[in-house]
């Protein structure tokens, strides 16, 4: 029996079954009859297509509609379907998945590598939801108008903590999770150490001679009068003028690629932190090769080294931007410590794998 021959629910019902988009538009262009019941329902199972592959939708929808005239934490009303809106969330979902392959080569590092494995469909979906909702909180609050000296103001806090509040601990843990994952990106390839910088030469050329040139002594190489005067009193605080340190010595641009000590770059990452999963993966697809086009590589690598090429992107943030933290995790550890329990103690249980996007105690089931 042909399948044109069977009836157009069983066909129709075959086209909801496609898992994703791509497939559901493969299996219509097979033959015109199927294409016909596509046209005719194109929309609702577009977007059916898009809620198994990307889901979950309602969590992608509010990212991709939100917009600073409405708080974040008010449900707007369900948008009707459109071409458009559906392009604007494949969009998402697409950064979305390009996390869920990211994150398991951050989460079982070191010792824990022969653990590494590919997401289960559970797993992928948590993750998702967690991206747009991680997402969402940038957009909200990780902008210009929230500076560093109004964050511990206790309406700006309960303004934070309206959004996380309607979701449950186990969903504030899988948003910890990728949060740490973000972190480490940004610590090993968007923003490393002197030392990491240094550790990694060395395992490339070990019979290098010239050492590479911190950016103190950069500064004494070009006579810079300050240089003294901040190693004493920014020596265990990000540089006040590291943004623009690219371009004052970009003769020496190859060999200043780290971004300080381990305290420096630990203030550097919480700032980054505040960048959204779009532009994290923006900026980890280039410097690590996997951008999209040759375009794209081209306008990366223009600016001379890495370093400097992330300092650029910084520097077309804004002022606000420095020395001025992501605020996720202090909100979700308020919010936690509104139900009676203890944020750094969920955050303990999501580093040891028993909270977060993948349990230990789920393993089995993924299995």
């Amino acid at each position: 029996m042909h399948i044109t021959d069977l009836a157009n629910e069983i066909l129709l019902h075959i086209l909801q079954s496609c898992p994703t988009i791509s497939s559901l538009l493969a299996v219509a262009s097979t033959c015109k009859h199927l294409h016909s019941i596509l046209a005719h329902h194109k929309l609702p199972l577009l977007y059916q297509s898009f809620e198994a592959q990307y889901g979950p939708s309602q969590d992608a929808i509010r990212l991709v509609t939100y917009n600073s005239s409405q708080l974040a934490h008010i449900p707007r009303p369900a948008p009707p379907q459109s071409m458009a809106l559906l392009q604007r969330l494949v969009e998402a979902g697409q950064v979305a998945e390009k996390w869920a392959t990211v994150y398991p080569s951050q989460k079982w590092t070191a010792e824990e590598s022969a653990n590494r494995r590919l997401l289960s469909t559970a797993e992928s979906y948590k993750l998702r939801r967690a991206c747009y909702r991680v997402w969402l909180y940038n957009m909200a609050f990780h902008t210009p108008q929230h500076t560093r000296m109004g964050r511990l103001q206790p309406q700006v806090v309960r303004t934070r903590a309206q959004v996380l509040r309607p979701w449950p601990a186990e969903q504030l843990a899988e948003m910890l999770d990728l949060h740490a994952i973000f972190r480490a990106v940004l610590h090993s390839h968007i923003c490393p150490s002197n030392g990491t910088v240094l550790r990694r030469h060395k395992q490339r050329f070990p019979d290098d001679p010239f050492p590479l040139v911190s950016a103190t002594k950069v500064a004494r190489l070009i006579n810079d009068p300050l240089a003294d005067f901040h190693q004493a009193f920014f020596h265990s605080t990000p540089h006040v003028s590291k943004l623009s340190m690219a371009n004052s010595y970009s003769q020496y641009g190859a060999t200043v690629e780290g971004w300080g000590d381990e305290i420096t770059q630990y203030y550097v990452v919480e700032d980054m932190l505040k960048f959204d999963p779009g532009q994290l993966m923006h900026l980890y697809r280039s410097l690590t090769g996997q951008a999209g086009s040759d375009a794209e590589l081209t306008a990366f690598n223009s600016f001379g080294s890495r370093k400097a090429t992330v300092e650029h992107f910084v520097a077309g943030q804004g002022d606000w931007f420095e020395n001025n933290g992501e605020t996720l995790v202090e909100t979700i550890c308020f919010v936690v410590g509104e139900r009676g329990g203890d944020g750094r103690e969920l955050g303990e249980l999501v580093e040891g794998g028993l909270e977060g996007i993948c349990r230990r105690d789920l393993v089995d089931d993924v299995e």
